[in-house]
């Protein structure tokens, strides 16, 4: 529901592009009529209430089974993720999760179809460390981070004038470049890089990838059920996300020893559009979930 939300919020911007959003999913027409007037949504959303379509495109989600969820409409639900097809109908692209409530936001779906960086965003400010030879700059493509809604953390290193840094694929005798995304209650994907310039040495007879100038590194992130639960609200306001960058820098002729900076970002959370009703399920799972787990979280 809350990507659904998010699309709407992009839509402009999808249609700029050319790109025409619509949604399937197992509910049945009336719901989704009332959702759709609820939250203003202007595309598509289309009833599959036998699940028909969603099995015919292989994407049934077959770790929910028949009676799970049953008050919910679970069962029948598709791996929750997104097909893009050019004018033809051909798919291009597509991003499926095996978790049926993780999904891209649609920030980051925007800039996944664009192949664009986020900017930064006003709700959130940019943090920056500045080191001797690298300037570490760190921002998140969204307002907030939501429950296993994934995110865009972007990384951007300003390098000093007349250096760089070892990238991925340099001879282990130099220390390439890496960065680390750590926080409470996250989880993030591989750090997706530039490609690096190759470096002529001719004097070792080698071409060394390094990075120079401006480097951005894009991170998947998402906040977990360890400090935001489904059907709860939220028990703390944001989380501490500390990037830390591991690098060498170099010259012409010298090079540095390798060193650490790193800089924090506080990023406000904030609750999923849920489904009505999900607090009153929650609420009667509750007692039989404390008697299997006294005293464990729900």
């Amino acid at each position: 529901m809350t990507q659904l939300v998010q699309l709407q919020q992009i839509l402009p911007a999808l249609r700029a592009a050319g790109y025409e959003p619509f949604a399937v999913s197992n509910d049945t027409v009336d719901r989704l009529a009332e959702f759709s007037t609820r939250y203003h949504i202007t595309y598509p959303l289309l009833s599959d209430e036998d699940s028909a379509v969603i099995r015919a495109f292989g994407i049934l989600n077959t770790l929910i089974e028949p009676g799970e969820g049953k008050h919910m409409r679970w069962y029948g639900i598709p791996y929750p993720g997104s097909y893009v097809t050019d004018a033809a109908g051909v798919v291009i692209d597509k991003d499926f999760h095996q978790h049926h409530a993780r999904r891209l936001s649609g920030q980051a779906l925007l800039h996944r179809l664009l192949g664009t960086v986020p900017e930064p965003h006003d709700g959130i400010a940019a943090t920056t460390t500045a080191g001797e030879a690298v300037a570490l700059t760190a921002y998140l493509a969204d307002p907030t981070l939501r429950l296993e809604v994934i995110s865009t953390l972007v990384c951007r290193l300003e390098i000093a004038p007349g250096l760089h840094l070892y990238a991925d694929g340099a001879p282990e005798a130099f220390t390439a470049v890496s960065l680390e995304v750590v926080g409470h209650g996250i989880r993030v994907g591989e750090p997706r890089w530039p490609e690096p310039h190759q470096l002529e040495m001719a004097e070792l007879g080698l071409l060394v990838p390094v990075h120079e100038g401006t480097a951005v590194v894009t991170v998947p992130i998402t906040v977990t059920s360890e400090v935001v639960r489904l059907g709860h609200g939220l028990d703390q306001p944001a989380v501490e996300v500390v990037v830390r960058l591991r690098h060498q820098a170099c010259d012409d002729t010298s090079c540095g020893l390798p060193t650490t900076i790193e800089t924090t970002l506080t990023v406000p959370l904030q609750e999923l559009v849920e489904p009505d009703g999900i607090k009153v399920y929650v609420e009667r799972l509750a007692p039989d979930a404390s008697a299997a787990n006294p005293g464990g979280p729900v």
